[in-house]
């Protein structure tokens, strides 16, 4: 996950897979949420993800990119409070986007 000034890109690595940008000034970080949950499901033996970040970003917005790669919170009519949270990718790694 890159977290730029004007949005969120998700790439493999070498190439850009998706790109999400700000809606109303705001990051998007359902739409990020949903692409997460999607990639654990086509690599669901991964656990890693890097994220990096713009050097002016501020701190809390990196958080709460890592909140939502880390972990998601899924419906289950069984658990006492409707749903469960799974893990997505919880080794992340972090650095400064290019």
């Amino acid at each position: 996950i890159i977290l730029r000034e004007l949005g969120l890109e998700i790439t493999n690595g070498r190439q850009i897979i998706a790109a999400i940008p700000k809606v109303e000034g705001e990051y998007d970080f359902a739409t990020l949420a949903t692409y997460m949950r999607s990639l654990k499901e086509d690599y669901s033996e991964v656990d890693s993800a890097s994220v990096l970040v713009e050097p002016q970003i501020p701190y809390d917005y990196l958080i709460q990119v890592m909140d939502v790669v880390r972990s998601a919170d899924i419906a289950d009519e069984t658990a006492e409070n409707g749903f469960v949270r799974v893990a997505l990718f919880p080794a992340i790694a972090v650095g400064e986007a290019p």
